[in-house]
């Protein structure tokens, strides 16, 4: 079988090691195990000549290709490490093909010669034959950065068995013996004939009686997948995502929810301040005008946390109502056309319109003073953000926010997008490093991320004037979506019709109040803003009005789209050797 490795094209030579470095003596005690195991004790005497590193590693592949070309595993677990009799740090990480080795300290330094002691078992590296079981190890490895003065090694076996032994040194692929001696039934020892160049290493080979100890199967690893659901990392995983839940709770806990007034008259100055309680009741009271005067896309804003589309769609129509802009119907151009609306502006005194009102206004009809639905579309979309935003502030400034309602969710969503990042990273390196442990809590935050974006939503928060406008408005909403209730109040105030109108676009009841008002036995005038293509009356107005507001919200929102894609890929490998270096 090969080492993957050994599958790339080799440089004579390897790399150039550091200017005075070199392995001065490698050994290694290579104890064939009754289990079926192989306990292996390294001892590398290391001369880092008149550099100052933080120590060496050591890289030991666990892929092999059998002759068929299809991978076989073995397991590698690291047990110890010395450094100058005294036990030394060290760090292990994974890649496709290599189990790596960190040794030593990345805040301190260290130079000179140094002797190292390393433990580690391997299982699934022993062989069956015919007539014999086989150890077959590559002992140093091809792939040090530093010349080794010398390499020897014995292997041992629990009982009498050994049959043949054989030793080669030199390159990957080299067939130049090195020295072999069989000591004893049990145990043989080996030795390099020269010293090794960078890049050239020492393989024993010992064929021992057949069925002496157990042949380990050399088993696929588990995977992360695999390893991420066990008992212990998928508590990690649970445990992480239950500590990112509480966050996400506790930040909407003391920031998502709205204040109130206790007291049922906010003027009172002993009203109490606090933070509405959850599940607090509260009475909705009908109410028969828009509170304080509040415009359609400031309700409907309110009522939402969110400037809409919609809410804007309204405000056109509300700006009408009030003498700012004519809407005409356009008939359609062919039987299955789309019926398309045209805007003209109106000369008026624009000295009482709120900041968005005007911002509506300008964007319209920054190039002449009529516009048509059509022409909006792909254009406009870019100006409704700044109308939004501007309602946004509309909010703030009359204290029913303390911060705009986008700018929170965004800042919510960003953080759960920073928490996603972080959380992507850990599953990497749970990958990169095979610690299944880093990726199980990388998939807890991700779960957390989640939560924390679908959470975003729900951060505005009111101020206790913004709830008490907030239930008000929702009194006015019901008086709306039930118009029948409320006979008398139509009757006695002639233009309620379209007053209203623009506040049933926003409550999305628009054909329904229509209609409840021709149940009523009213009849409203055409108002003076609109001019449709058929004959008018309350319900084919309302539905007019319906076709207008989901039309006109479709074009100003619509935008070019975009497509994009990528991709990449891996690969490695090794069996037995491997090599090492310094850092």
């Amino acid at each position: 079988m090969l080492p993957l490795f050994a599958l790339v094209v080799f440089s004579s030579t390897g790399s150039v090691s550091a200017a005075g470095e070199s392995i001065s003596n490698f050994h290694s005690h290579i104890n064939v195990e009754a289990s079926g195991e192989v306990r292996v004790v390294e001892e590398i005497d290391y001369d880092f000549g008149s550099l100052q590193k933080h120590g060496i590693f050591r890289e030991i592949p666990y892929v092999y290709l059998d002759k068929n070309g299809k991978n076989l595993y073995t397991e590698v677990k690291f047990q110890s490490v010395v450094r100058n009799g005294f036990k030394e740090n060290y760090t292990t990480s994974f890649d496709s093909s290599f189990v790596r080795i960190k040794i030593g300290d990345p805040n301190k330094t260290i130079g000179g010669r140094q002797s190292y002691r390393l433990e580690y078992l391997a299982s699934g590296i022993l062989s069956s034959y015919e007539s014999y079981d086989e150890l077959y190890w590559n002992m140093t490895g091809g792939r040090w950065q530093v010349p080794i003065q010398a390499a020897s090694a014995t292997v041992s076996l629990p009982s009498d068995g050994i049959v043949q032994t054989s030793c080669y040194q030199g390159p990957s692929s080299s067939t130049e013996s090195c020295d072999s001696k069989k000591d004893s039934g049990m145990q043989a020892s080996f030795a390099s004939s020269r010293a090794l160049g960078s890049s050239e290493g020492l393989t024993v080979a010992v064929g021992y009686t057949k069925g002496l100890v157990p042949i380990l199967s050399a088993a696929a690893p588990k995977s992360i997948g695999e390893e991420i659901f066990n008992p212990i990392n998928s508590g990690v995983l649970v445990l992480v995502f239950l500590m990112g839940t509480a966050v996400v709770f506790w930040l909407w806990w003391k920031g998502g929810r709205d204040l109130w007034w206790r007291s049922r008259f906010p003027a009172d100055p002993q009203a109490r301040l606090e933070v509405k309680p959850v599940g607090a009741h509260e009475t909705i009271v009908v109410e028969y005008e828009s509170p304080e005067r509040l415009r359609p896309a400031e309700i409907g804003a309110l009522l939402d946390e969110k400037a809409k589309t919609l809410d804007v769609t309204a405000t056109l129509v509300d700006l009408a109502n009030r003498g700012f802009l004519l809407i005409t119907e356009e008939p359609k151009k062919w039987v299955f056309g789309s019926t398309d609306y045209v805007l003209s502006k109106k000369a008026a005194d624009e000295t009482g319109l709120l900041k968005y009102e005007k911002e509506l206004l300008d964007r319209l009809f920054d190039e002449g003073d009529i516009v048509s639905m059509s022409a909006l579309k792909m254009k406009f979309y870019k100006d409704l953000s700044v109308v939004k935003d501007k309602l946004n502030e509309d909010l703030v400034d009359k204290k029913f926010f303390l911060e705009k309602p986008d700018s929170v969710r965004t800042k919510y969503s960003v953080a759960a997008i920073v928490v996603g990042v972080i959380s992507g990273g850990l599953i990497w390196a749970g990958f990169v490093l095979h610690l299944a442990i880093l990726a199980s809590a990388g998939l807890g935050l991700v779960g957390a991320a989640l939560l924390l974006l679908i959470a975003a939503r729900f951060m505005p928060a009111r101020t206790a004037l913004g709830r008490r406008m907030y239930l008000r408005a929702k009194g006015y909403k019901l008086f709306v979506e039930t118009a029948e209730k409320y006979r008398q109040q139509f009757f006695e105030r002639k233009n309620l019709f379209n007053e209203v109108l623009p506040y049933a676009i926003v409550f999305g009841v628009t054909e329904k109040f229509a209609r409840s008002f021709a149940d009523m036995g009213l009849a409203p005038s055409q108002p003076s803003w609109y001019s449709g293509t058929g004959t008018f009356n309350a319900a084919v107005f309302g539905a007019s009005m319906a076709s207008f507001s989901n039309s006109f919200s479709s074009a100003m929102a619509a935008s070019p789209s975009s497509s994009g894609s990528g991709g990449g890929g891996f690969s490695g490998g090794g069996f037995g050797g491997g090599g090492g270096g310094s850092w």
